[in-house]
């Protein structure tokens, strides 16, 4: 049952191509036509009784009867060439599978395009994230360096507590959460997405 659900196109394409000969087969079978050829069995009889009426009246006058030429029998009416059913059939359901198989061979090649567009989909968002991580690390480092230039500026006196701020930072972003944290600051505080 579930062989006919798979392959429910061709069961209907069986069925139409049945039902097409079994109309066609109908249409053969009605009676042919009335045809001008005589009938070989009527004329057939007409010489006979012909040829009897003659016989009788040569006996009654007493002559020897004579005999007409034979008439060759009319060559009986060519019957009209017979398709055979099955053939057709067979044909038929050859050109289906070739179809089938051509319909199978295009949903293939498309499976495999969509599979491609997946993946070439894929390979677009691990650019653009490798991008965004990119973005975020000079992000940082343009940041870690200004930090850097402002304690170089300032006096002497605030190198050690911006050098202590500067290791606090490194440290934070050697953590996990604090990354995250730094790349959520970053898409709140830096440029817009329109005009990276």
């Amino acid at each position: 049952m579930d062989w006919i659900f798979n392959h429910l196109f061709f069961v209907i394409f069986a069925a139409i191509v049945v039902a097409n000969f079994v109309a066609k087969a109908k249409r053969g079978i009605a009676p042919p036509p009335a045809r001008n050829v005589p009938d070989t069995d009527a004329a057939e009889r007409t010489r006979r009784v012909q040829a009897e009426i003659r016989r009788k009246i040569a006996e009654r006058t007493g002559r020897m009867p004579v005999e007409p030429p034979a008439v060759p029998p009319l060559p009986a009416a060519a019957e009209p060439r017979r398709r055979n059913i099955f053939q057709e059939l067979a044909r038929q359901m050859e050109e289906a599978k070739k179809l089938a198989e051509l319909n199978a061979r295009m949903q293939a090649a498309a499976e495999a395009q969509a599979q491609q567009r997946v993946v070439a989909e894929q390979e677009d968002r691990d650019v653009a994230e490798t991008q965004h991580l990119a973005e975020v690390q000079r992000t940082l480092e343009r940041q870690q360096q200004a930090a850097e230039t402002a304690v170089a500026y300032s006096g002497a006196d605030v190198k050690p507590a911006a050098t202590n701020a500067r290791d606090r930072l490194l440290a934070a972003l050697r953590e996990p959460a604090s990354l995250r944290r730094a790349l959520v600051l970053r898409e709140i505080l830096g440029d817009p997405v329109g005009l990276r």
